[in-house]
């Protein structure tokens, strides 16, 4: 969870260039079958920082320590 919110943030930060960003914000045209719907890589972020939107958590990303001190003190759901 912390690899994946420090990448995260990294992205969002635009640290990485426009085509990252691209990938994690960009929607695929088409149709897809009917089925439960897929988590895809926002979905966990916005529920392990804490946010409602996707805003919210590009804000709090750009925030460089607001985002390393959430994520220092992020916790699995055993507890550790």
């Amino acid at each position: 969870m912390k690899r994946k919110l420090r990448y995260t943030g990294h992205i969002m930060r635009g640290s990485s260039g426009p085509l990252l960003l691209l990938s994690l914000e960009g929607k695929i045209e088409g149709k897809r079958r009917q089925e439960r719907p897929r988590r895809n890589w926002m979905d966990d972020a916005k529920e392990w920082s804490g946010s409602t939107s996707y805003g919210d958590t590009k804000r709090k990303a750009e925030n460089r320590e607001e985002w390393r001190d959430m994520v220092a003190n992020l916790r699995n759901e055993d507890g550790t």
